[in-house]
């Protein structure tokens, strides 16, 4: 109490803001930091659980999918009752939740434990930038946004680092154990330092039907995305999925039509610059969590790189990323956002083509340009786009438009991860099974080889069996070596070719949403709230909210 009554005492009309914008940050370099730091640990994670490759990629997109549909709804309740108090409410939330995280003994108790700390996180991220927009006037949210961005890039960039390094020298469950001290130090100069602020205009809404729909769609596609690597896409279950989801799109946009107060107000995206900077988001995220995810089971699986190793193969990226996004905030008044985001979106999509030049006999440096590239284009993008986002709407609807594009940047995180592991996935397994040495492995003439059919069926089964396990003898016992030798360079071949697959996919799409992106960004600030017939905004107005 008396440390933070001695913070309390510094804060002064002069330099409240930059507490603000300090206290923020802190919090959501902790949210941030877990979308990707749990990758670099999934092969120990799998050591230890043995989960399946379904498994794997839901210990990832249980975080991000929770922390997607609920943010928009946190963003709400925060400019209703209380920006700090439900702030505050998600850093406790997340911090237990990341210490009980580290205590679970199978794989289905990791993936509740993921799904309760993105609540947390969907408390953090928009009430963070709620926070920094209640305190900063249009013409200096550029820098204090260059700032956010930064530390928001850096908890992206570190996470496969500090996994990495957690993994190595500790233990994987440290790698949510770590997130304690930071959450109990967040809480404390929160709380002492931040005022309370709130939504006065009595427009805010807390939209149960349309939050219990949102997310219920969204939950329903990531599980069929996910589940379409196992069980393939004409899968009956899988197309009664994607049903599902488009049924509760559909009502989600209906109920938000003919609700008085909606969770999200459909005005906002009459705004060409809301959407199009909203589309940029889930793109980039999109693209982030897909080469996070793939990138460590290439380093790991194929390449026999340490946890720490494929860490520090992010640095490149990371180094480029914290040294021009500070930048890319200060250029926005000059160059404006459309022009950045265009140009950062461009940059970003030509190196997904250059990731193609990973391969089985590949080394570090010929991923490093890739790299560097892709932290250069994505330092353009986050400053000027999250500033579009909330120049497009008025300050105190700055709650929910952030938590709009918060939930369209998670979407893309668990999108990313369920549909271009789900695309490697399946292209592993076509390439693994169609393989002419797998075919002679199998051939029921070869008596001899009979004993190595259940380890042969186990790495085809998915990419986690790619590569090196083979080798694993705790696994697979009694596989002779050239046997193994010959299932590592199968499954290792079609692993890349899988990834390419999802590199080129991924490329063309950035590319086409870059296009897009400079028609309808605008450099405008809205000032003036206009008034709110939901029932008139005709549904196709809201076509892109699904696709968010």
């Amino acid at each position: 109490m008396a440390q933070g009554g001695r913070l309390a005492g510094r804060v002064n009309d002069g330099n409240a803001k930059w507490w603000v914008l300090g206290a923020s940050c802190f919090a959501l370099f902790m949210a941030i930091l877990d979308n990707l730091v749990v990758n670099v640990a999934l092969p120990t994670i799998s050591d230890d659980f043995s989960p399946t490759t379904t498994q794997l990629q839901w210990i990832v997109s249980a975080y991000t999918l929770v922390f997607a549909a609920l943010q928009i709804t946190a963003g709400g309740l925060g400019d209703r009752f209380g920006r700090k108090r439900f702030f505050l409410f998600g850093v406790a939330l997340f911090t237990t939740t990341s210490a009980l995280a580290a205590l679970v003994q199978n794989t289905e108790w990791l993936i509740v434990a993921r799904a309760v700390q993105g609540l947390g996180a969907a408390f953090i991220m928009p009430l963070s930038l709620s926070l920094i927009s209640s305190v900063f006037p249009p013409e200096e949210r550029g820098k204090a946004l260059g700032i956010w961005s930064a530390v928001s890039v850096s908890g992206l960039a570190f996470g496969p680092i500090v996994g990495g390094a957690i993994v190595e020298y500790f233990a994987w469950q440290w790698i949510f154990l770590i997130n304690v001290p930071i959450g109990i130090v967040a809480f404390l100069i929160t709380s002492a330092v931040v005022k309370e602020s709130r939504d006065e205009s009595g427009q805010v809404a807390t939209d149960i039907p349309g939050t219990v729909l949102v997310t219920g769609a969204i939950a329903a596609l990531v599980w069929s995305l996910i589940e379409a690597g196992e069980r393939g896409w004409g899968d009956s279950l899988i197309v009664g999925g994607l049903a599902v989801s488009a049924v509760l799109f559909a009502a989600f946009i209906w109920v938000e039509q003919h609700t008085e107060k909606p969770m999200v107000p459909l005005r906002f995206f009459k705004s060409s610059t809301f959407t199009g900077a909203n589309l940029d988001s889930f793109a980039i995220s999109f693209f982030i969590s897909g080469i996070a995810f793939s990138m460590t089971l290439y380093w790991q699986n194929v390449h026999g790189y340490s946890a720490i190793r494929t860490g520090l193969t992010m640095l490149p990226m990371v180094i480029t990323m914290m040294a021009f996004s500070p930048i890319s905030g200060a250029l926005v008044n000059r160059i404006g956002t459309r022009n950045l985001v265009t140009a950062g979106m461009l940059i970003t999509g030509s190196a997904a083509f250059m990731y193609l030049r990973t391969s089985v006999g590949g080394t570090f440096l010929d991923v490093m340009p890739a790299m560097v590239v892709m932290g250069f284009g994505m330092a353009l993008i986050f400053a000027p786009m999250t500033t579009a986002v909330l120049n497009s709407v008025e300050s105190d609807k700055s709650g929910v438009a952030s938590a709009v594009n918060g939930a369209v940047r998670e979407m893309g995180f668990a999108f990313g991860v369920a549909l271009l592991g789900t695309i490697m996935n399946q292209t592993y397994k076509s390439r693994f099974d169609g393989s002419s040495q797998v075919e002679g492995l199998r051939d029921p003439a070869n008596a001899a080889f009979g004993p190595l059919q259940p380890a042969i069926d186990r790495v085809g089964e998915g990419i986690n069996y790619a590569g090196r396990g083979i080798y694993n003898q705790e696994y697979f016992p009694g596989v002779p070596g050239d046997i193994a030798d010959t299932l590592y360079a199968v499954s290792s071949a079609a692993f890349v070719d899988g990834m390419h697959r999802s590199f080129i996919i991924t490329g063309v799409a950035i590319i086409g949403v870059a296009i897009g992106s400079f028609f309808l960004i605008k450099d405008s600030v809205a000032e003036t709230p206009a008034k709110e017939p939901a029932v008139d905004v005709p549904a196709v107005t809201f076509g892109a909210a699904p696709g968010e």
